[in-house]
């Protein structure tokens, strides 16, 4: 479901035109966004929902927060895009004082180089929604919550937008990214999580010998996006009840490390802070711009394509719309760097390279499909696939079918536990299948990209344990590489040592301390 909207649908709408890539610009790939509510309309919704804070300076900061003044904030930080409270549907009196509120605003920020997009929730009217956004020449709207398919409301804000020759673009915040990964739209707004890691103990769960916290992290959602060389922005919609300032920053670099931006979006005690200018909430803001300015300033490690050879197939269609999305959440947890395959671009020359294979949201495969995966089995490869292959054990979790020169991971589960999967694919290979192996790392999550043929690598550690990780980290990745310089928003770039590992053609990097987010490059 796209906000209730579907995402065939959305496809049919943008062959016809009524969704056109074309009107999102030339510079939506450079927008880094905020989301930046206030105004009467956001004090009213949030009473509405009995969110709204109850004391004074916080609810006047909400109130008041579209005085041209607030736009001050954002010098020294890279944000251009303010994602600002438009419509709610809470009263024709209410919506009309917003409307004038935010045109006002708008055009100041505009006069700052700032794009401002209208923020939409549900019960709004389309074609008012649509009048009020060409009148205040916003640059788009955002559709945030569940619209009834069945009012079509995407698709008549569009046609009412164009009617007015207004070319604001509509994005809708994605709930279900999975659906929406093969569409066409240079930008992509999706709902996240809240980064964090949870002890397990403290969840009263036993966690067996690793005792490795649990992570809740966006980054395999962004980079579920990446399917070929070219990147577009994925924007990652969450919002913390009472984040810390580590809070802030890891909600940055957790989006940021795969190529994403975060939707900054201000708790009421920090925006309270900032509307009275209160000192800690100013400096919290500063680091919080610093961190949206590295990633801006290292932009070109977008390029760099993902890195692995594990291949994931994935399917759109899956008869099981969870599953892949589960899997490809927990590989990334295991720091198995993969790359995906749309099943509809499954072939013989898309396995190429590859040392092995996770058919995901095979469940039904073909013979077609059957046939590559055993030949590429029997020419040394291996397989992780359900009892569909044939050869499932009775009374264990998967049976080792030999085949050729490769293996068949067999399970009898249908579909296979994807917790087993993957804990199952970082222990049966060997680390010069994987190319990737990091050791001593609990509580980060490593994305691995390269560039130039291999020749350049990038290894982006992201540290969700609330504190600088001060073990030595060390990480064995495949290619032999001269130089190692390690980036983070906290200080300069510190050179490393690159040594050959004792896996011939391998390269080792000793690391004695991560930040919160720190970029190892290899050349």
């Amino acid at each position: 479901m796209l906000t209730g909207y579907r995402s065939r649908e959305i496809a049919l709408l943008l062959s016809l035109g009524l969704v056109s890539a074309g009107l999102y610009g030339a510079s939506s790939d450079r927008w880094v966004p905020a989301r930046w509510e206030g105004g009467p309309l956001e004090v009213a919704r949030r009473a509405e929902g009995k969110t709204v804070a109850a004391d004074g300076p916080t609810r006047d900061a909400i109130l008041k927060w579209y005085d041209p003044a607030t736009l001050g904030l954002l010098e020294g930080t890279p944000i251009n895009c303010l994602l600002v409270t438009f419509s709610a549907g809470k009263g024709a009196e209410i919506e009309a004082q917003q409307r004038q509120l935010v045109k006002e605003y708008a055009q100041a920020a505009r006069q700052r180089g700032i794009a401002v997009l209208g923020i939409v929730y549900p019960g709004s009217d389309p074609l008012t929604v649509a009048a009020a956004a060409a009148d205040a020449q916003l640059d788009g709207l955002v559709l945030d919550g569940e619209f009834p398919a069945a009012a079509a409301f995407p698709a008549k804000l569009e046609a009412a937008l164009r009617e007015r020759n207004s070319t604001a673009v509509v994005i809708p915040i994605q709930r279900d990214a999975r659906s929406m990964r093969d569409s066409k739209a240079p930008l992509v707004a999706v709902e996240g999580v809240r980064p964090d890691a949870r002890n397990m103990g403290d969840m009263g769960i036993v966690a067996g010998a690793s005792a490795e916290p649990w992570i809740d992290s966006n980054l395999w959602l962004v980079r579920s996006f990446r399917r070929g060389a070219a990147w577009r922005p994925v924007w990652v919609n969450q919002q913390a009840k009472s984040p810390s300032r580590w809070d802030y920053l890891t909600a940055v670099a957790d989006a940021a490390a795969a190529g994403g931006r975060w939707l900054v979006a201000l708790d009421d005690s920090l925006q309270a802070g900032l509307f009275h200018k209160d000192a800690e909430a100013l400096a919290t803001w500063r680091v919080v711009g610093a961190y949206l300015k590295f990633a801006e300033d290292h932009a070109a490690w977008r390029d760099f394509n993902p890195f692995g050879n594990v291949a994931l197939i994935v399917d759109r269609a899956s008869e099981i719309p969870d599953y892949s999305n589960e899997l490809l959440n927990l590989v990334a947890r295991r720091q198995i760097p993969y790359r995906l395959i749309e099943r509809s671009e499954l072939s013989a020359a898309a396995l190429a390279g590859f040392r092995a294979v996770v058919p995901a949201d095979l469940t039904s495969p073909t013979p077609a499909e059957r046939q590559l995966l055993r030949a590429f089995v029997e020419q040394g490869g291996t397989v992780f696939a359900g009892p569909w292959w044939g050869g499932a054990p009775q009374g264990q979790d998967y049976a080792e079918v030999p085949l050729g020169k490769g293996l068949a991971i067999v399970y009898s589960g249908d579909p296979p536990d994807p917790g087993n999967v993957a804990k199952d694919v970082r222990d049966t290979l060997h680390p010069d299948a994987t190319g990737f192996t990091a050791f001593n790392v609990p509580s980060l999550i490593t994305y691995v990209s390269s560039i130039d043929g291999g020749k350049r690598k990038l290894i982006q550690f992201v540290n969700y344990a609330s504190r600088p990780f001060e073990f030595l980290v060390t990480i064995r990745i495949e290619g032999t590489f001269k130089t190692a310089r390690l980036y983070s928003p906290q200080g300069a770039v510190v050179n490393m040592e690159a040594r050959p590992a004792r896996i011939k053609g391998q390269t080792e990097v000793g690391i004695p301390r991560l930040d919160l987010w720190s970029v190892l490059e290899l050349e």
